[in-house]
């Protein structure tokens, strides 16, 4: 087959298999296949694929039509830019956790005078956010801890892979008790994308998520507010003053959270930020001088 042939055929197959978005996913494996740009697939539609890159390919798309993420099969997904190693030890980076980081780099602008700044990333997963900030806020130490092992190890892998492995320190443990003992007392930014899926959600979510993606990463308890419990109240005594929090949250998950804290009554300038799809994504909020 050619690459217009086998893009059709692609298609056409992720569609019977039900996959949202089967164009774009059949463009994205032939583009990890080939090692092209999107628009060597349109300027080259009628070059003969080789042998060797046809069967590759078809493999790739059984896979994606048994509703395997294409970030696992490619092993590879890109986060505000950036190229970052996943495997099924961690959750795949999402579009809207971008909002959290475009935040907390406006967060680190009210804070310009305090340099460098320390910034702790909560359930760091693959490690995308810490490294982010890391290569925005250059100058700038990132905490980043998390229970699983192997998310810490690929974690580790994507700080080596964009050069910011000296100031991103992954600590293996449970949320805040990761940093007992470490010089991480106070934090200027404190931010993180917590499991935040409930039990009632979690046997309804997409196959590409239930089945593939770690468990761990996702589920948040009953209600799905377990870890912001936690994150909320032990947050103050890791902030400095003036220092900011900001959560990432489920959709209907606001108000819940926003209540936890203001009952906490250390807070201050509590702020709801929605995503591009109109949802409420991102909470914030400063530490005041009651902490």
């Amino acid at each position: 087959m050619n690459i217009g042939e086998s893009i059709r055929w692609a298609e056409e197959s992720l569609r019977v298999a039900a996959v949202t978005e089967a164009r774009s996913e059949a463009e994205y494996l032939l583009m990890h296949v080939i090692g092209c740009k999107r628009h060597t697939l349109f300027i080259e539609a009628s070059k003969t694929l080789s042998e060797d890159q046809e069967g590759v390919f078809k493999r790739l798309i059984e896979r994606r039509a048994k509703r395997e993420p294409s970030q696992y099969i490619t092993g590879e997904a890109e986060f505000y830019g950036f190229t970052f190693k996943v495997t099924k030890d961690t959750l795949i980076p999402r579009p809207e956790t971008e909002l959290l980081v475009d935040e907390a780099l406006r967060c680190a602008l009210h804070l310009a005078e305090k340099k460098p700044l320390t910034i702790i990333d909560l359930c760091t997963g693959s490690g995308c956010i810490a490294v982010t900030m890391a290569l925005k806020l250059p100058g700038s130490v990132v905490y980043a801890t998390d229970i699983s092992k192997a998310a810490l190890k690929v974690a580790a892998e994507n700080a080596e892979l964009n050069n910011v492995a000296d100031r991103v320190i992954f600590l293996e443990g449970d949320l805040f008790t990761a940093l007992d003992g470490t010089p991480a007392r106070l934090a200027d930014i404190i931010l993180s994308n917590p499991p935040y899926i409930s039990e009632s959600e979690i046997e309804i979510l997409e196959p590409e998520v239930i089945v593939h993606e770690p468990k761990s990463a996702l589920y948040g308890g009953p209600d799905g507010l377990a870890f912001y419990r936690r994150i909320i109240t032990e947050a103050p005594e890791r902030l400095s003053e003036g220092g900011f929090i900001l959560l990432e949250m489920g959709f209907g998950q606001s108000e819940d959270i926003r209540g936890l804290m203001e009952k906490e009554h250390r807070y201050k300038d509590i702020a709801i930020l929605k995503d591009y799809s109109g949802i409420e994504r991102v909470i914030k909020g400063r530490a005041g001088k009651n902490r």
